[in-house]
């Protein structure tokens, strides 16, 4: 039986003048993901197509199985360790907080319930990051 799962992420996309290697460095945080624009979606078809974009993407380094609020909070102690680095890189690129949430039916579960509170809409608020919920039923 599947459990219900949470993916929250933040990503910083649509850089040109700058690296996701350079954002790495900057950061000090490895990405949990990472989009080269020019490069192929899929490597093992040869006519698969190109990123449009880069993008650059990290996580709270919990699991998946673990609660939005626990997630929400671990990523916003990592953003706001590095505030003075995040801010001019959310603030000149596109950035979003992603979370996508996978409920899975006869699994004896609650629906997990995705809460954003005053700290969130502070951080997000000084990093102009856009909010993207996306909600599997399966």
């Amino acid at each position: 039986m599947d459990k219900n799962k949470v993916d929250l992420r933040l990503i910083i996309c649509d850089f040109e003048d700058i690296s996701p290697a350079e954002i790495t460095r900057l950061t000090g945080i490895t990405p949990i993901y990472v989009r080269i624009k020019g490069e192929k979606r899929n490597p093992k078809n040869p006519e698969s197509p190109l990123w449009k974009n880069n993008l650059w993407s990290i996580n709270s380094g919990l699991d998946e199985f673990a609660d939005f609020d626990s997630q929400m909070t671990a990523l916003l102690n990592i953003i706001e360790s590095k505030i003075d680095v995040f801010k001019p890189l959310c603030t000149k690129y596109y950035s979003e907080f992603a979370c996508a949430v996978f409920i899975y039916k006869d699994n004896n579960e609650s629906t997990p319930a995705v809460h954003l509170d005053s700290r969130y809409r502070d951080i997000a608020s000084e990093l102009n990051c856009e909010f993207d919920l996306d909600l599997y039923a399966r």
